[in-house]
Order: C-alpha cells, then sequence, then structure tokens
C-alpha cells in the first residue's frame, strides 16, 4: 500500500483570482524542486482535500501520494517541496509535505 502524507498546497496568484477548485480529489503532474531521483520527470500526484480549496483558501491542506509504485515515495519527507500543475492556469501550485 502506497503511504499518503499530509502537505500544504500554495496556489498561484492567477489560481487563486481565478477561483481555488470547487474538486475533494485531483490527480495531476507534479515535479521536485530540488534535484534527485525522480527530478527528471513528472509524476502523478494524488491530492485528497478534507474541504475543497475553494473553502480552504490558499494554502490548502490535502493527503498526497504519487500513483505508481516505481515513483521515488522515499523522497516524500518533512519539508519536500514539489510543483503541482494547475489545470485552470496552466501554471504550477507549490506543495510542501508536512510529515
Amino acid at each position: 500500500m502506497i503511504k499518503e502524507h499530509r502537505a500544504r498546497i500554495h496556489w498561484s496568484d492567477a489560481q487563486v483570482e481565478r477561483g481555488l477548485p470547487a474538486f475533494d480529489r485531483t490527480i495531476d503532474p507534479a515535479w521536485f524542486v530540488e534535484p534527485g531521483r525522480g527530478s527528471e520527470e513528472g509524476w502523478s500526484l494524488m491530492c485528497d482535500f478534507d474541504a475543497p480549496p475553494a473553502h480552504q483558501g490558499s494554502p490548502s491542506i490535502a493527503r498526497v501520494k504519487f500513483l505508481v509504485a516505481e515513483a521515488p515515495h522515499e523522497r516524500l519527507v518533512t519539508g519536500t517541496r514539489l510543483d503541482l500543475f494547475e489545470r485552470g492556469t496552466w501554471q504550477r501550485a507549490r506543495v510542501e509535505i508536512l510529515d
């Protein structure tokens, strides 16, 4: 079973202006900010929100995990930062792993 992690998601200014997402789950590409195993490509990151970002504001809290077994799961530790693709703006939100 793939472990979930608590994360804080800081949405781009463009996404905040447009309106934060009203969904409670998303699966989008994410990229590590720092170099290391898996940094050369994007990974599908699933984000589950207890309340939609539209209700939480920015930043939003989510439970996150990679979807594929081959992903560098060991890198999802406290303080890890990723860029998450924003469908509505084509920009990137910043994800910070909290646990």
